[in-house]
């Protein structure tokens, strides 16, 4: 699994469905209000995982305690191939690194961030279909229960850093005009005991300017910034039959 440390503006308002009052305002951008008081500064981490994973978020939670963040070449995670791949929602929509926003539209919320994630929410009416091709994003469908934004996700992609075959459910509500809270709930045989709840809160950040933000730009598998030259080894195998004559 991915461990995230670790985009939400509206064009136009959000569309109320027929029979419910105005939907609340998400517009602006939000950033996620992290743990304090020494917890780990990452979502997920009391999450009832099962198997070998187990043994490698234990020991990131001390490493966090010890405010040394955890070498992920110590679980042989080579984190600048990492770091360059398409960044995918595991149920934290980001805010830690980069800014969120939402932007709704008619029949669909989009929501992205500053680190390149973008969701596709269907507000159609729609339901989730049964069968979905695995994306990096999911696939998603979205309604208002009254003043609050339910959303669901089924088909991320799978891997070792991520949830496996996960449904989330995502329930958004404004509880202050600056204050945005996404109760998430994940349920995840393979890597879970038993569902799981977090509730994440989010700041409106009213004067922020979009920063694009990129871990890949630093972490090139392909060039050593300390020496300026390309770092792939391509010196052919010392076995290596010479081509064909002709």
């Amino acid at each position: 699994m991915r461990i995230a440390l670790p985009l939400l503006a509206i064009a136009g308002a959000a569309q109320a469905q027929p029979g419910m009052s105005e939907p609340p305002d998400l517009s602006g951008w939000w950033v996620w209000e992290s743990p304090k008081n020494g917890e780990a500064p990452s979502p997920f981490m009391d999450a009832p995982f099962k198997g070998a994973i187990t043994t490698e978020i234990a020991a990131a939670k001390e490493a966090f305690r010890r405010a040394k963040l955890p070498d992920p070449a110590d679980r042989g995670v080579d984190s600048r191939r990492e770091n360059c791949k398409p960044p995918r929602f595991i149920g934290f929509n980001g805010g830690f690194e980069g800014a969120v926003e939402f932007l709704f539209t008619p029949g669909r919320l989009t929501i992205a961030n500053e680190e390149g994630l973008i969701r596709r929410i269907a507000m159609d009416g729609s339901a989730l279909p049964e069968a979905v091709e695995e994306s990096n994003a999911g696939t998603s469908a979205g309604h208002w229960e009254g003043q609050v934004l339910v959303i669901e996700t089924i088909g991320t992609r799978t891997g070792p850093q991520t949830w496996g075959k996960a449904h989330f459910t995502e329930r958004l509500t404004l509880r202050d005009t600056d204050t945005l809270e996404i109760a998430v709930h994940i349920v995840a045989p393979e890597l879970l005991e038993r569902p799981y709840d977090e509730t994440l809160t989010y700041m409106r950040d009213r004067g922020h300017i979009f920063q694009e933000y990129n871990k890949c730009v630093d972490d090139d598998p392909s060039f050593n910034p300390k020496t300026g030259r390309e770092e792939l080894d391509l010196t052919p195998p010392a076995d290596l039959p010479p081509p064909p004559e002709g």
